[in-house]
């Protein structure tokens, strides 16, 4: 299945600007989606725990293009 990060829509910025300033690339933020400790909040909404982060997201399955769509919600720093 492929996995494609809608960055596009204006609450995208948010989760950009959280990322910048909490030192997350995006190389780190695809590799929590796919290695990351998952959880449900909510119907349709996850978090993805990873390293000393996580990512909050929504998750939409398009079935007929074999596509998981991801829609980036916030980053929160994982405290110990």
């Amino acid at each position: 299945m492929k996995l494609k990060v809608n960055w596009l829509e204006k609450r995208q910025r948010h989760i950009l600007d959280r990322m910048l300033l909490r030192g997350i690339s995006r190389r780190e933020f695809y590799e929590a989606l796919i290695k990351g400790e998952k959880r449900e909040q909510k119907k349709d909404i996850y978090e993805s725990l990873y390293r000393y982060f996580s990512i909050v997201y929504e998750e939409q399955f398009l079935r007929d293009k074999n596509i998981k769509k991801i829609y980036p919600i916030t980053v929160k720093l994982i405290r110990k």
